[in-house]
């Protein structure tokens, strides 16, 4: 008993140590001092710590200075490396992080996590080969495959990323056969936040492919683990949309809109499902809303202007097109729109010219 005490004062001790550095390394730099400070100011766990907590923050920018700055302060260190290369990927820097493993790859013993990054990076530049070459080195150097299962599903994230969805599938299907053995080698079930992680990618990638009858039924099991999460009803609304399926389109947009007002996404594709079904007014109100929260969007305000050249309002069209071309010059549907707000306003100005030579109110004659 009092060894366990021990060791859970140890951790806590260990957890405030890590906070700590995190506190006094965003206090440090995340301002205007970042080239200041000597870069052995940290120990290696405190930069792994801080880099992992801005990545769980979304602060990608600071994630890649703390990664720079801690594998510049131990290079010997393949676990920053590795952290390195991914705030680099994540930052588009692909030739670089390329050139950083080839620099120091053979510093260090065959690596699972070294291989994986590799992965990464070719899946960014879309070579599917390498990356496939050396995401099988990275299962033959381990020897529990299963315990990189969460790093597998990262690269079939990054296959979403660049639309490679189809590759995205063949990680996704490895990651489920990894996460398996591991919780039959631990006796221990997944939890369901990562289940509906997993079912969310996979549902995602299988619409993308045409198969939208398994993208239906993979966010079903996403909502029975979280019934409230707008951006799987967003999704599905999506999918019954092009199934023609209007009735359960607009139910699924509706839950979105009211769980989450500001999805921006759900309220234009819930205005476009109105145009459709010439629903004018709910269109008009759903991109209003669209344009409140995203004044700049040219989509939106296109949109708009699309509801209100329906609704006959050729002028307050004409104006939200001009709108949407000072955020967007080249944005197309604006330009077509315009030309055919100006096409109809002209055919209607020759129609009422004829009225009014047939009324006897126009020139005559001699």
């Amino acid at each position: 008993m009092e060894t366990e005490r021990e060791d859970q004062q140890f951790e806590r001790e260990e957890n405030e140590r890590l906070k700590e550095a995190f506190r006094r390394f965003d206090s440090l730099y995340n301002g205007e001092r970042r080239d200041v400070t000597p870069l052995n100011g940290f120990e290696e766990d405190e930069y792994e710590y801080i880099i992992d907590k801005y990545i769980d923050l979304f602060n990608d920018p600071m994630a890649r200075f703390a990664a720079e700055m801690g594998f510049g302060a131990y290079p010997y260190s393949s676990a920053l490396l590795v952290k390195y290369c991914d705030a680099l990927v994540v930052g588009k820097e692909l030739g670089k992080a390329l050139l950083v493993l080839d620099e120091y790859k053979d510093s260090f013993p065959p690596n699972s996590d070294i291989y994986l990054s590799y992965s990464r990076v070719y899946i960014g530049m879309k070579d599917l080969e390498k990356a496939r070459r050396y995401y099988n080195m990275a299962i033959e150097v381990e020897t529990a495959p299963e315990d990189i299962c969460d790093s597998i599903h990262t690269l079939a994230q990054d296959c979403m990323e660049v639309e490679l969805y189809d590759e995205a599938l063949f990680y996704l299907d490895r990651t489920a056969e990894l996460t398996s053995v591991w919780n039959l080698k631990h006796n221990e079930t997944e939890k369901p936040e990562n289940m509906a992680s997993y079912y969310f990618d996979y549902a995602f990638c299988s619409e993308k492919i045409g198969k939208e009858d398994k993208a239906v039924e993979l966010y079903q099991k996403c909502l029975d683990i979280d019934p409230f999460n707008d951006i799987v009803w967003h999704n599905l609304g999506i999918i019954y949309s092009k199934k023609g399926q209007h009735k359960k389109a607009y139910e699924a947009f509706d839950y979105a809109i009211a769980l989450n007002p500001k999805n921006v996404n759900a309220l234009f594709n819930m205005g476009q499902l109105c145009l459709e079904c010439n629903l004018y007014d709910l269109a008009q109100s759903n991109f209003e809303a669209c344009c409140k929260l995203e004044k700049d969007n040219p989509d939106a305000i296109a949109a708009l202007a699309l509801t209100y050249f329906l609704k006959e309002d050729l002028n307050q069209a004409e104006i939200l097109y001009r709108k949407a071309l000072i955020f967007c010059p080249d944005h197309q549907p604006s330009i077509d729109g315009l030309r055919e707000v100006q096409t109809e306003k002209k055919l209607r100005e020759k129609i009422k010219n004829r009225h009014k030579d047939t009324d006897g109110n126009g020139p005559k004659d001699r």
